[in-house]
């Protein structure tokens, strides 16, 4: 196995070489313990880099990517905290391995902390390392393919680039399916904008959104994924009546003559109100709570449903709760995909599910990967879910194949 400990990555950095691919790449101060690590990764059959501080880490990284990084969260002088900030602005799609020998309390707040960046945690995994843990990690852990934005060589996006791939139907939804927890059934989905650019390639939303809202463009934008969304969603609904839609709706469109356009919307393109929900975010509110609990409250009566989004994130969600018409309440993926690892975003999902059943909302929970999290999360009464557990974002014609076959 190539361990790369002969030649440093910043005198290859500094040469313009590129150091050999790996799988892992090993960050602790302690040499005694990255050869305990690197004991597990000959026994897999891996290859990995080592570093003893977070220089050297940072410059392997700067020139190649690690499906695992497993990183001490203390580095003598230095702490492995600070590499997180750099792994979140390389938008690393590596899974992080944390070793630490703090309590449990602080190891939960790094994996929360890391899941805040954007980032993926594998574990974390006290010392004394027990090896036969690590060993347990890198064999489960799921190559999850995680977007990633391409690089751009060319020119920036710009507004005028936004704008034309608008005019030119480039900008398409397509759909996230949400599974009743119990039964398997899918009950609906979530339309998310995608763009592929024949200029620049598939953009992340990330990118193009926000320039949607600077650029003006955010109402444009919102207006093609609804009326689309809702013709796909009239045509499936002929042999499907039971999925539903959701849309996402922006701040920056909220007025006092929006129900109506809605309204409009649904009756020209022929879909009942209950079955369209439209999520906010609590920056609506935020906004302007008067006019959001006028939209809402008239969006309601008018008989379409509302879902409260990124719920756990915002700082006024119980006042909230108390004060708009929600039928439905999304649990932040932050939490879900943490539950079973940390004992405090367990106890924040079920305080959540208690409370929205109390309320009579339905509760959902993005961010589900894996079998386990949607077991734990059906047992405590969660209704739905969404995450990578089932297929990615589809579009309209991969979801009524895939309902037509069943699922």
């Amino acid at each position: 196995m190539k361990h790369a400990e002969k030649n440093s990555p910043i005198a290859a950095a500094q040469a313009g070489g590129r150091p050999a691919a790996s799988t892992v790449l090993i960050i602790d101060d302690e040499a005694w313990q990255r050869k305990s690590v690197l004991q597990v990764v000959d026994q897999l059959g891996l290859s990995a880099h080592q570093a003893e501080n977070l220089e050297q880490a940072r410059a392997y990284l700067s020139y190649q990517t690690f499906e695992f990084v497993v990183l001490d969260l203390s580095l003598g002088a230095e702490d492995g905290i600070e590499l997180l900030r750099d792994l979140a602005r390389m938008r690393s799609t590596s899974a992080l391995i944390f070793i630490s020998g703090f309590d449990d309390r602080v190891c939960a707040a790094a994996t929360r902390l890391a899941a805040a960046y954007g980032l993926r945690v594998a574990g974390t995994l006290q010392k004394p390392l027990q090896l036969f843990a690590l060993k347990n990690l890198l064999q489960s852990w799921p190559a999850h393919i995680k977007w990633v934005a391409p690089a751009q060589d060319g020119p920036p996006l710009t507004a005028d680039n936004l704008e034309q791939g608008l005019a030119r139907g480039e900008i398409i939804p397509v759909f996230q399916p949400k599974i009743d927890l119990l039964t398997g059934r899918t009950v609906g989905v979530e339309a998310l904008a995608r763009w592929d650019s024949p200029e620049f390639g598939v953009i992340s939303p990330e990118q193009f959104v926000p320039l949607a809202e600077q650029a003006n463009l955010i109402e444009q934008l919102t207006r093609v994924i609804l009326i689309t969304s809702l013709r796909c969603c009239a045509q499936w609904r002929l042999d499907h009546p039971g999925v539903a839609l959701a849309v996402n709706l922006s701040p920056s469109i909220f007025d006092l003559t929006l129900p109506e356009a809605i309204e409009q919307l649904l009756r020209d393109i022929g879909v009942p109100a209950e079955v369209l929900t439209l999520e906010v975010t609590e920056s609506v509110i935020v906004a302007d709570e008067i006019v959001a609990a006028d939209v809402l409250t008239r969006l309601r009566i008018k008989g379409v449903q509302l879902a409260i989004d990124d719920f756990g994130t915002g700082y006024s969600s119980l006042v909230t709760l108390l004060r708009l018409p929600f039928n439905e309440l999304k649990i932040d993926r932050m939490f879900v995909a943490s539950c079973l690892e940390d004992d405090d975003a367990l106890r924040i999902v079920k305080a959540v599910i208690s409370l929205a059943h109390e309320m009579g909302l339905r509760v959902v929970a993005e961010g589900i990967e894996s079998i386990e999290i949607r077991d734990a999360l059906a047992h405590r009464g969660c209704d739905y879910g969404q995450g990578w557990l089932w297929p990615r974002a589809m579009t309209a014609p991969d979801l009524q194949a895939w309902l037509d076959a069943g699922n």
